[in-house]
């Protein structure tokens, strides 16, 4: 199956901007919040914070300019409502954080740009995409993981370690690189899909199993829901190359042309391989069909070959009077059956040889 993970959505004639906390039964799990600022002089600084209140009481450091929060699991209504406030964020922006399910978009603000992004993800091999939101403002990044893992693990690293551009980068490079691990998160989802294409490719060829039009047509229809989902985010990308906006450096362009290009080729994989599924359903219904015309095949030549021999066996074994002058004389003759045994085997061969030339069998 393809879904988003918990997908929730307001409540009818709820005012828009309206932050409701979720039912119990479609939270994710408990908050957990990463602080870190870099990009000036000092070495980065970061931590896993254990509460929501002490990400946002670290007071501001001239040394560390750009503040980056990520929020990994459940965010309540009240702490988006104060991260409103701090960070002046649009309720509309906001409510998309809280409501996920949301389709990959780009929305902008006077002092802020707001995506939302879908992160695939294999849960007890269903698929299911996460929702990621992003808030890229003048001096600070906020992110959003409706899911359980750390998904950013690696930028952190990366940022630690003073390693290329990052370190000192922007806030909308910083939201080019989380993107980026969104992107390329969905390469490592079609691989799985590809080898589960070499999988039934080789249960068709070689194991001629004929119970895989199920598998093949859920693999197909996971992968066209993916596609859609995939479409929308490359979509996102072009609109965020071509965006005018005082957020977007003109020397990070090029970086959200790299990423927009990665999400074109992933819709490619996607179309690429719902392609393949398709070829390899018509295939095994090709290969189903042709095995039921061999098996039909060989029915109707031993149901040919047995006609005559049911013909000859029905005249003979009528049981007439044997003294009467309208009998069949052969009922009395002394080898009557073993000659008509060998007729019989004269018709099988004979058959059998015509067949063969004709190239029946």
């Amino acid at each position: 199956m393809l879904s988003y993970m918990s997908s929730r959505r307001s409540r009818p004639g709820a005012p828009p901007g309206d932050l409701v906390d979720p039912p119990p039964h479609q939270r994710i799990g408990s908050l957990s919040v990463y602080r870190m600022a870099f990009g000036g002089s000092g070495a980065a600084v970061s931590q896993a914070a254990t509460t929501f209140d002490a990400a946002l009481t670290v007071p501001a450091d001239d040394d560390h300019p750009l503040l980056w929060l990520h929020f990994e699991g459940d965010v309540s209504a009240a702490e988006l409502a104060r991260l409103g406030e701090r960070f002046t964020l649009h309720p509309l922006a906001l409510e998309d954080v809280l409501n996920h399910g949301q389709r990959p978009k780009l929305d902008t603000y006077r002092q802020t740009l707001f995506a939302t992004l879908a992160l695939p993800h294999m849960v007890d091999d269903e698929l299911v995409f996460q929702q990621v939101s992003l808030f890229i403002g003048e001096d600070f990044v906020l992110s959003f993981h409706a899911g359980t893992h750390d998904v950013f693990g690696a930028v952190r690293e990366r940022i630690h370690a003073a390693h290329g551009r990052i370190a000192h980068a922007e806030p909308d490079y910083l939201g080019y690189c989380l993107a980026d691990v969104v992107v390329d998160t969905s390469f490592e989802v079609l691989a799985g899909y590809n080898d589960h294409l070499e999988v039934l490719e080789d249960a068709i060829f070689e194991n001629r199993r004929d119970d895989l039009v199920g598998p093949i047509h859920e693999l197909r229809r996971r992968l066209i829901g993916m596609r859609k989902i995939l479409l929308s985010q490359n979509e996102l990308f072009v609109r965020w190359i071509g965006l005018e906006h005082p957020l977007i450096h003109a020397d990070n362009r090029p970086y959200f042309r790299d990423v927009q290009d990665h999400a074109r080729r992933v819709v490619d994989l996607a179309d690429g391989y719902y392609e393949t599924a398709g070829s390899l359903l018509d295939t095994h219904l090709s290969l189903a069909s042709a095995r039921l015309n061999d098996v039909m095949r060989v029915l109707t030549l031993i149901a040919t070959i047995f006609m005559p021999l049911s013909f000859l066996a029905g005249i003979y074994g009528m049981n007439f009077d044997t003294h009467s002058p309208w009998n069949m004389p052969e009922l009395s003759y002394r080898y009557g059956y073993p000659l008509l045994l060998g007729v019989m085997g004269a018709l099988v061969v004979g058959m059998l040889v015509y067949f063969r030339r004709k190239q029946w069998i």
